[in-house]
């Protein structure tokens, strides 16, 4: 079938002026053959790279989505949370402080599932390489992730558990060393089927092209930001612009910036500093802001807060966390 597949090359590779965008239903049945495997290795690549130069659009970005949920391993739509977190872009600036906000979440009683995957070469610190020390042992299948769940209220999937040819084409960094279109579907995802679905994303405008995309979705709300790194933190020492989702329709909302100053970026990054914050054994001026905002988000999202109540309940959720526990533990 791969000379099939040749079309949808031609559709968006003919030049400035022959070229289109594909439609929504051409774009489910292009990813849904790259999906399979019916294309050859280079006809990926020159798929890939050609949306990649002049980014995909918001109705090819809807088609590819609806294609990789038909590909979903089985159950992974009934794992059963209030909130699905994709952490794709991993960090290399600050700590991912987000997953700190997350336990405190978690200890409110909101059950959430994680996932991402890792990409060879990036240098950079993702969910899976901290979770384990904070306190969630790593699990590999869906099964061992809904029972993680049952336990701790909260568990981190790889995405080659749940969504193996998407993962292959994440990997595929290291080979065409560039980003494609797979980070992108990744985040928007929401494989758990969860009622709420949080995003972060790092380039400016990418944010409204999610918004647009999550408003084809109506069936569960969203948001999505510009957090640091392109992970799901918020980082206060600026203004950030959420962009709430629910039942298709969008409102945008201003996160004021904190008083807390600029902290500079962490000369040693490692995770037992997340524990000494988290003990309240070690201050810590980005962790403090990044923590109590993203945090604020997360509740406005979740619970339809406005924002001095979601700050109010974020400070109260942090104040009291129990620092003799890990940040993540299994349920009394």
């Amino acid at each position: 079938m791969s000379h099939l597949f040749s079309q949808y090359i031609k559709i968006i590779g003919k030049g400035q002026k022959g070229s289109r965008s594909l439609t929504q239903e051409e774009a489910f049945t292009a990813m849904s053959m790259l999906l399979k495997g019916e294309i050859t290795p280079d006809q990926r690549g020159a798929f890939l790279m050609l949306l990649r130069t002049r980014e995909e659009t918001p109705e090819e970005i809807t088609g590819f989505i609806q294609a990789c949920r038909q590909y979903l391993e089985p159950g992974t739509a009934n794992i059963q949370v209030k909130l699905d977190i994709g952490c794709y872009a991993g960090k290399r600036r600050q700590l991912p402080w987000y997953l700190l906000a997350v336990a405190c979440l978690v200890t409110s009683g909101t059950t959430v599932f994680l996932h991402g995957a890792e990409e060879p070469g990036s240098g950079r610190m993702y969910a899976s390489h901290v979770l384990p020390t904070l306190g969630l042992p790593t699990v590999e299948s869906i099964p061992a992730a809904a029972g993680q769940i049952r336990a701790y209220g909260v568990s981190y999937l790889d995405m080659n558990a749940f969504l193996p040819p998407l993962n292959k084409v994440i990997k595929l960094r290291e080979e065409f060393g560039l980003r494609s279109c797979a980070n992108t579907l990744a985040r928007l995802l929401n494989p758990s089927g969860a009622p709420f679905s949080v995003q972060g994303v790092y380039h400016m405008h990418l944010d409204h092209k999610h918004t647009r995309v999550n408003e084809q979705f109506p069936a569960y709300d969203s948001l999505c930001f510009r957090g640091d790194g392109g992970d799901p933190e918020v980082n206060s020492e600026r203004p950030t612009e959420l962009f709430f989702t629910r039942q298709g329709n969008t409102k945008a909302i201003m996160l004021p910036e904190s008083n807390t100053g600029w902290a500079m970026k962490d000369k040693d990054m490692d995770v037992k500093t997340m524990l000494a914050v988290w003990r309240k054994e070690k201050a810590h001026k980005y962790a403090e802001q990044s923590v109590s905002a993203t945090l604020t988000s997360y509740l406005m999202l979740t619970e339809n807060l406005d924002v001095a109540e979601a700050q109010s309940k974020s400070r109260q959720l942090w104040e009291s966390r129990d620092v003799h526990r890990l940040p993540f533990s299994a349920c009394a």
